[in-house]
């Protein structure tokens, strides 16, 4: 079985084949050249499905990490071809020197022929000598290695794998790199030493993998110390003072793949490797340390930094591991030279050549940086280097030499120059360049000679290396006079990245698209590229007071949002330059700024696709698209409730289906949701069963007979509507050939087939306006599909949207898909009712079921009910306070609803929870505000009639005081709160749920009892007053109840999240709505 992720890995294969070594049965897994034995019981084969067998090898072996194995190995030959290239000319050069020197120590003029051919053949001795001799001295003392038919050994080339645990990166770099004569694998583990030598026999390659058990930090200091012993004995025997000499007993390459932090053995590997260029590979997998704000202190203890919070912070990562390396080094006068850094889904992967240089060591402060970073703001971040590495111009003037100087005092403000908001510190880190680009291209012109079956993760090879080219930036010409330093004291002047859609977050708008931003930034002459530390990421020379005037004009052109959304203070605020002050009214010290920000203000931004297109190399795999729990490549890692949807691929990729699921986690921002995809070759048969999705549905097929929206209502529930419509909504419907059109398309455009119009809301009324125009030009044969991400309140204002009645002719009724968003999601709840799952796996999330009922779905009507009301009834929105003044208030007389419509507690309840300062809350805000008025138990004053169907007369409640009057077409009100237990999805059914004034205690008891479900139907107690109540729970087709309070505070009706004030002795009627 093999399955294969978009990122182009490949899982272990898993044809089961057991051998036998020792009396132990093992099965084989091959990965390059390399094959290793995993131990595994011919017994259980019956009894296990392949996945589960995957699941026991991955043990041992670790697929995901096939991509750093690769890459290593392609690395290592790169850097070899390095190291031959240029030692050839320095040997040809150290040839001709002896040569001269020869000739010159004879006079330079043989006096007889004899002498000339003695000359020549001592010299051709000497050139065979100094060639051996190199050969000699760095092939000498080879474990295994013997010379074959007098021929000099080859030159010594050594790797240590120095936590190498089955030996499987060991073995490949002794069958994949034929320049190498020694491999050394070593492990703390005894076992993991065995397994190595069972492993190195299977491969045929024991004479070059030699296989050392002990801790190795000990192992590499040894070589120190065998260093020092051995120089002096030479030193002694020759009578020669001074230092000893460097010996070549090093290791030239040292790989620290560690599970967790490298960082205990950065000390130890740098005193064992070669320093006159040598190789040091590093992997660190502790993210959660080095690539978070959870850990700072552990991060300083480990690479002396702290590192940033932010989007970009797996790119500080890299340079917080760099620094710590730099820093290690510089202690014995080392300096390291990136090669190649990446991060690489949870790990960073970083390639250094080591050398010998104090001067080099010198310029190392003065690429060291700390950060300003305004994390809880706009994200803008600042840089400051610890020392400046300044030109000068030398004594003579002829030429220019560096100086090493103190930095000024803190460059940044403590509030970022852009939003205001608190800056944090982090680093230092490193701020030199992250790559070599000869080394990369060196990498990837070998790319095409590789085989495809050997190295599985070619394609992701290819793509994040090109990526990883394509990051750089020229940094500003340097007028001074170029010096031989210039490449030791480079910096990086245009560090991370950033994504749009972070900025339009902040800004509440419709996140710009990738080519519009990046014509922009081009249009006013700036640079702009890729990350390859996040998909969607930019990286530009454009300070972030231009970024922000693109975003800023991106609202005004492009995305317009109702200034009222932000909040006062806030960064979007600031940023959007609300509140500023007026010229007159500026500091003297603000000038500068102020005229900073007027250029700016004047620049013209032009959003320019054409310009902002990607030119790069196309079709390349980029960025890992498999979004795993342990970032595996074994489809037993996806879950199935995470799954959406499932089709086949044709064309090139015939064979493999099509995955793509969300992911849902909680962070420090509330929830959020990505979207997915993999592809695979294999399946289980609990993935088919329902999933399979392999056509668009005709409903999102738009044309011109159906035209599709997606409305984005950015007030509902704790705002996440327009996030996960990036994230995950937009990135689905792109999936399947589906796009936004411009928000200034016409008409026209929208019969365009695989479109849909976005429309985000920008203030209450933005989804009832959209229904009202919507209700009347839905007449004739055009079909319109709506997609709500919002929660009942926009289904509420859809139905309340229609075409008025003196318009005439046939309505065509718009198709709704709603994704819940909001806080209860009633309707949502009381359609998807749970299911049992498949053994093994959970209910899938309301946003997962939304997403699959999206694109498999089958339309129905929807039942409504329709509310009358007395004349001098007005909608009201905002309680700023019980009892305060409404901000809002319109005249209504009759609504729709499809949900709820109430009075008495839960109307009170909905009310007066609905503030700024509560709906941050999400669901728990009608929690905070139930206890307050559980405390008041306040009775409300209305009679109550109600008509059931069949009935010719009209009946009452036979009481005056109420706690509770809820009528409701639906089972829940949230996901696990059932109202209305007989009710069943769409069956058009009213029911009324009441009870009399009760105290806060049995309320907050029938609660409960509806949290379990629906229990408190028909509950009965005896009150103080030895009178008997109950829950009473009535089916009807209307009810009436006329409001007799004084106070208007208790005279709020709930209509599905509207609320209502009624005049005192008004009335409400609601009855249901067979038209609508």
């Amino acid at each position: 079985m093999e399955s294969k992720s978009e990122n182009g890995t490949s899982a272990a294969t898993t044809e089961i084949q057991t051998l036998v070594r020792d009396g132990q049965e093992f099965t084989e897994v091959k990965e390059g050249l390399a094959r290793i034995l995993v131990p595994f019981s011919a017994k259980d084969i019956e009894d296990k499905k392949p996945n589960d067998i995957e699941e026991q090898q991955r043990v041992f072996y670790n697929p995901i990490q096939q991509f750093n194995r690769d890459l290593t190995v392609l690395a290592i030959k790169a850097y070899h071809e390095d190291v031959l290239a240029k030692r050839k000319p320095f040997n040809t050069e150290r040839v001709a020197k002896r040569k001269r020197e020869k000739l010159d120590a004879g006079g330079g003029r043989p006096n007889k022929l004899g002498k000339a051919n003695e000359t020549t053949n001592t010299t051709t001795s000497t050139i065979d000598t100094i060639e051996n001799n190199e050969t000699q001295e760095n092939g000498a003392d080879i474990p295994g290695e013997e010379k074959r038919d007098n021929l000099p050994s080859p030159p010594r080339f050594t790797i240590l794998d120095a936590l190498s645990a089955t030996g499987l990166r060991a073995l490949r770099y002794a069958q994949e790199l034929p320049f190498v004569t020694s491999v050394t694998a070593n492990d703390l583990s005894p076992t993991a030493v065995e397994a190595i030598k069972r492993n190195a026999v299977h491969n045929g390659v024991e004479s070059k993998v030699n296989a050392t058990a002990g801790d190795a930090r000990a192992h590499m200091y040894s070589l120190l110390t065998q260093t020092v012993s051995d120089e002096e004995v030479k030193n002694r025997r020759q009578n020669k003072k001074g230092p000893p000499k460097p010996s070549n007993n090093k290791y030239n390459v040292i790989d620290l793949d560690p599970y967790g932090t490298a960082a205990p053995f950065f000390d130890a590997a740098l005193n064992a490797v070669r320093d006159d260029g040598g190789l040091l590979c590093v992997t660190c997998t502790d993210s959660a340390v080095f690539a978070s704000n959870g850990y700072p202190e552990k991060a300083f203890a480990l690479y002396g930094g702290i590192p940033v919070k932010g989007f970009w912070s797996h790119e500080a990562a890299l340079r917080l591991v760099i620094h710590s390396l730099a820093s290690t080094a510089a202690r014995y006068g080392l300096a390291i030279e990136p090669l190649l850094s990446l991060s690489i889904d949870y790990y960073v992967r970083i390639f250094v050549k080591v050398r010998k240089s104090p001067a080099q060591v010198k310029f190392l402060a003065g690429r060291t940086m700390i950060v300003y970073n305004c994390d809880e703001g706009c994200g803008a971040w600042e840089t400051q280097f610890l020392v400046r590495n300044k030109k000068a111009p030398n004594k003579s003037g002829k030429g220019m030499f560096y100086k090493h100087g103190l930095a000024l005092a803190p460059t940044a403000d403590r509030h970022c120059k852009e939003c205001g908001s608190k800056m944090h510190l982090a680093g230092p880190m490193y701020g030199g360049p992250l790559h070599s680009h000869d080394f990369i291209k060196k990498i990837l012109e070998d790319l095409p000679n590789i085989s495809d079956d050997i190295y599985g993760t070619k394609p992701r090879i290819e793509g994040m290396l090109e990526t990883a080219l394509e990051e750089f930036i020229p940094p500003p010409e340097d007028e001074k006079e170029s010096c031989k330093d210039d490449e030791l004291a480079a910096i990086d002047p245009y560090p991370f990245y950033f994504h749009p859609a972070s900025l339009a977050g902040k800004l509440h708008c419709v996140c710009p698209d990738e080519d519009s931003f990046r014509g922009a930034l081009r249009h006013l002459g700036y640079k702009v590229t890729r990350s390859h530390g996040k998909a969607g990421s930019l990286k530009t020379n454009a300070p972030w007071s231009v970024i922000w005037h693109i975003m800023r004009e991106w609202v005004r052109q492009k995305a317009p949002v109702k200034l009222d959304k932000y909040a006062k203070h806030s960064a979007g605020y600031t940023l959007m330059r609300l509140g500023q002050k007026k010229d007159e009214d500026h500091d003297n010290n603000e000038a500068p700024k102020d005229e900073e920000r007027k250029a700016i203000d004047k620049l013209e931004v032009v959003f320019d696709k054409r310009l902002g297109r990607d030119t790069s190399k196309q079709g390349l795999i980029r960025y890992q698209t498999n979004p795993k729990d342990n970032w595996g490549n074994s489809l037993s890692s996806i879950k199935l409730e995470e799954v959406i949807s499932i089709s086949r691929l044709s064309g090139e990729n015939s064979g493999l289906y099509d995955v793509l699921s969300l992911k849902e986690a909680i962070g420090e921002q509330g929830p959020s949701s990505k979207l997915f995809r993999t592809q695979t070759a294999d399946l289980p048969q609990s993935f088919l069963n329902d999933l399979p999705n392999e056509e668009l549905p005709e409903y999102l097929q738009s044309g011109p007979s159906r035209h599709v929206y997606v409305i984005v209502s950015t007030g509902s529930g704790t705002g996440r509507a327009l996030n996960f419509y990036n994230s995950a909504l937009r990135p689905l419907l792109e999936s399947r050939g589906v796009h936004a059109l411009e928000s200034s398309a016409s008409a026209a455009d929208r019969s365009k087939p695989n479109t849909y119009n976005l429309i985000v809301t920008q203030d209450a009324d933005t989804i009832r306006d959209f229904g009202r125009e919507l209700g009347r030009a839905n007449k004739g044969a055009v079909q319109h599909t709506v997609i709500l991400l919002s929660g009942d309140g926009g289904v509420t204002d859809l139905l309340n949207g229609k075409a008025p009645a003196d318009l005439g002719g046939p309505v065509n009724l718009p198709l709704i898909a709603v994704l819940p968003l909001g806080t209860g999601n009633a309707l949502f709840s009381s359609l998807h009712k749970p299911v049992s799952p498949p053994n093994g796996s959970s209910a899938p999330s309301s946003l997962v079921q939304s997403l699959r009922t999206l694109l498999r779905g089958t339309a129905a009507p929807l039942p409504s009910f329709e509310v009358t009301l007395t004349r001098g009834a007005r909608i009201v929105s905002d309680a700023k306070d019980p009892g305060g003044v409404p901000e809002t208030e319109t005249t209504c007389l009759r609504l729709y609803g499809a949900i709820v419509a109430s009075y008495g507690f839960h109307s009170q309840l909905v009310w007066e929870s609905d503030t700024p300062e509560y709906r941050k809350y999400g669901d728990k805000r009608f929690g905070m505000v139930a206890e307050q008025l559980l405390k008041e138990s306040h009775a409300y004053h209305a009679t109550v009639e109600y008509l059931r169907e069949g009935e010719p007369q009209v009946g009452k409640l036979g009481r005056d005081r109420h706690a509770y009057i809820l009528a409701t077409m639906v089972s829940n009100l949230e996901k696990t709160f059932t109202i209305s237990p007989s009710s069943k999805p769409l069956d058009g059914k009213l029911r009324l749920v009441h009870f009399g004034p009760v105290s806060g205690e049995k309320t907050m008891e029938i609660m409960m009892q509806a949290y379990d479900g629906g229990k408190h139907v028909n509950m009965r107690w005896t009150g103080e007053d030895g009178k008997e109540g109950k829950v009473g729970y009535d089916e009807l087709v209307m009810v009436h109840v006329v409001m007799l309070e004084e106070d208007a505070r208790w005279r709020k009706v709930c209509v599905d999240g509207t609320i209502v004030e009624v005049p005192q002795g008004g009335s409400v009627t609601v009855a249901t709505d067979k038209q609508h």
